[in-house]
C-alpha cells in the first residue's frame, strides 16, 4: 500500500516537474528572446527525458513512461520555442543573443566590429 502510494507521488511530483519548463517557454514568449536560455542545457534535459522514456518502455514502468513523456513533450516545446528565437539554425550569427558581436563591410573595404550592447 505504502509503495503503490509513494510511486504515485514520484509521478505526480515528476510529472509537475517536468512542466515546469512550460514556465521557460510562457517567459521566452512574453520577451520575445531566448537569450537567458542555455539551448546546449534544455537540449541535455530533453534528451534524458527520451533516455528515460525508452527505458521506461523497454521495462513497461508506467511511472517512467508518465513523467518522462510529460518531460519530453514539455523539453521538446521548450527547446524549439527557444531555437526558434534566435533565428536561422544555419547560420547561429543571425541568432539574437546577449554578447554576440556584429561584424559588417564598409563601403570602403574595410571590416568593422562593433559588440552589440549588454543586455
Amino acid at each position: 500500500m505504502f509503495t503503490q502510494f509513494l510511486g504515485t507521488a514520484a509521478t505526480v511530483y515528476g510529472a509537475l516537474a517536468a512542466l515546469k519548463t512550460l514556465l521557460q517557454t510562457r517567459q521566452m514568449l512574453a520577451r520575445r528572446s531566448s537569450r537567458e536560455v542555455s539551448a546546449a542545457f534544455l537540449a541535455s534535459s530533453t534528451g534524458g527525458y527520451a533516455i528515460w522514456l525508452t527505458y521506461g518502455l523497454s521495462t513497461g514502468s508506467l511511472p517512467l513512461i508518465v513523467v518522462d513523456t510529460v518531460g519530453l513533450l514539455c523539453g521538446g516545446l521548450t527547446l524549439a520555442v527557444a531555437l526558434s528565437l534566435r533565428g536561422s539554425l544555419i547560420r547561429p550569427a543571425t541568432w539574437s543573443g546577449g554578447n554576440t558581436t556584429s561584424i559588417s563591410q564598409h563601403a570602403t573595404g574595410g571590416t568593422h566590429v562593433r559588440p552589440s550592447p549588454a543586455p
